[in-house]
């Protein structure tokens, strides 16, 4: 009765609707202009997080002489954006979750983009690693609470394309990061500007942080997610924003949305402890936190945070190490061999001590063709009517195969293409996540989320320490691993629920 009602009301504004709930009432408000514009936005800091994470892939071979970084070194730099991003997500999750979703998001931006852009004009090792380790601290925020701020403003059933579509588009747009380099780093210039010698790298550098000030500009214009609003009883607050999104798309004015009042609902989870007519109070952060490690949440937090670690130790552990490694390749004088006898041999043909900074133009050729063509890729399958399963199986499957041939062909370039074939993980970012805001309630959903990407840049840190370790050590054994890896989370992500079960974990909770 109560859905007859509902579809009645969507079909003729004018009947007004004294009371709904906050998922009827994003129903009624219709999608259009206003998420256009608001996804717009959550994608520019996404994206500018992205690109300050995996833009020190170009940066660090560049800086090599001026820096003076050894080679032992270069994995833990690598890593330094999720070293701080996992020291500090748990704290960035349970901030949106108790001081709201655009305050803590715009400050992190702000900062982060600011120490950032300094560490372009630092001296010495030590205090370039220092403000870029500070900048870290700040980027958990924005590579992660776009995704549940995304979903939040719309509903239900359009977030699950969104959220796959804003992850199709930034692995698109993270073209600009080698085709940033490309233009930036292939002229050698300096300039000495006091005790620094300004070089391609520097700007590099300072080109690659402003997009988060750029991103913290546009998200003036957005508006507090209205989930976080009735977590915290401002339903009149949430009204505000649902009236301010039912304009926008529709063009009529507020007074002609059917939606007068919203009620404040018992999160499914709490129902038995709150009963059916209380409001929904907010938990505290330790019991929000903790909640996670309990059955009904437990089994799904570890097993999509283990998928993300897998992910992101490709994404960000092995794929950063691309660049050096096709350029060490494509700079090599032998004719044959595979990528490793290739680095071996050119590493032993070195007679000369003089430090090498230059990225040869195949190197940032290879990069920049293969992230457009895969970039694409992952957008139309972002966009393919494919469950989130499917492409998650799919995706460890063909990155697997990827692997193997990146450590097996004796064809440089088809290596080298294999090798940048690792950056597909990026396809499993948006369904994992999708997974992750349909799984948990409102009132875990960012510490949720925040915790289980945590998990993600644990990956990339030991994904980057152990291919920049056993690149060099036992580069083929690496290669067999890290591909192992891979197949095992696409067995495991045959446990996660399908399309219609997603709902029943939340269920569960509330029954046990």
């Amino acid at each position: 009765m109560r859905q007859v009602m509902m579809s009645n009301v969507a079909a003729n504004h004018h009947a007004p609707v004294i009371e709904a709930d906050l998922e009827e009432a994003l129903e009624l408000a219709g999608t259009g202009r206003y998420h256009v514009v608001h996804n717009l936005v959550m994608l520019a800091t996404l994206f500018a997080s992205i690109l300050e994470m995996v833009g020190i892939a170009f940066i660090l071979p560049a800086a090599a002489c001026d820096l003076d970084i050894p080679d032992y070194l270069k994995g833990i730099l690598t890593s330094l954006p999720n070293i701080g991003i996992i020291l500090t997500a748990p704290f960035w999750g349970r901030a949106a979750d108790s001081l709201g979703r655009k305050p803590v998001l715009l400050g992190s931006l702000i900062v982060s983009g600011v120490t950032a852009f300094i560490a372009a004009f630092m001296p010495s090792l030590i205090t370039f690693a220092l403000f870029k380790l500070a900048s870290s601290l700040f980027l958990s925020c924005p590579s992660s609470l776009g995704y549940a701020y995304v979903s939040e403003m719309l509903p239900r059933k359009r977030r699950d394309f969104a959220v796959l579509v804003t992850n199709g588009l930034i692995n698109l747009l993270t073209v600009l990061s080698p085709g940033l380099a490309w233009i930036i780093l292939s002229y050698d210039w300096e300039y000495q500007f006091g005790a620094i010698d300004l070089r391609p790298w520097r700007l590099l550098t300072a080109v690659y942080a402003f997009p988060l000030l750029l991103a913290a500009l546009c998200l003036i214009v957005a508006d507090e997610s209205p989930k976080f609003l009735m977590t915290k009883g401002k339903d009149k607050e949430a009204l505000a924003i649902v009236r301010k999104i039912y304009c926008t798309n529709s063009g009529l004015h507020e007074d002609s949305f059917c939606v007068k009042s919203l009620k404040i609902p018992c999160d499914i989870n709490d129902s038995e402890q709150r009963g059916s007519g209380c409001a929904l109070a907010p938990k505290t952060q330790s019991e929000s936190a903790f909640a996670l490690l309990r059955p009904p949440h437990l089994k799904w937090f570890a097993l999509t945070g283990f998928l993300m670690f897998g992910l992101f130790s490709f994404l960000n552990g092995l794929f950063l190490f691309a660049p050096d490694t096709i350029n060490k390749v494509m700079n090599s004088n032998e004719t044959s061999g595979t990528v490793c006898e290739l680095m071996d041999m050119s590493d032993n043909s070195t007679s000369s001590t003089e430090c090498l900074d230059s990225m040869s133009y195949h190197t940032f050729y290879i990069m920049v063709v293969t992230t457009i063509v895969y970039g694409v890729l992952v957008t139309a399958g972002s966009m393919s009517p494919l469950s989130k399963k499917t492409l998650l199986v799919s995706m460890f499957c063909v990155v697997g195969v990827g692997c193997l041939i990146a450590g097996l062909s004796t064809n440089r370039i088809l290596a080298g293409v294999a090798m940048s074939s690792l950056q597909l993980t990026a396809l499993g970012i948006g369904p994992l996540t999708a997974y992750v805001v349909q799984l948990f309630p409102t009132a875990l959903r960012g510490t949720a989320v925040g915790a289980v990407l945590m998990f993600g840049r644990l990956g990339s840190v030991v994904g980057a320490n152990a291919a920049g370790v056993s690149l060099s050590a036992a580069c083929t054994l690496t290669f067999y691993g890290f591909a192992f890896l891979v197949f095992f989370c696409a067995g495991l992500s045959f446990l996660l629920p399908s399309a219609d079960q997603t709902t029943k974990p939340q269920e569960a909770g509330a029954d046990s």
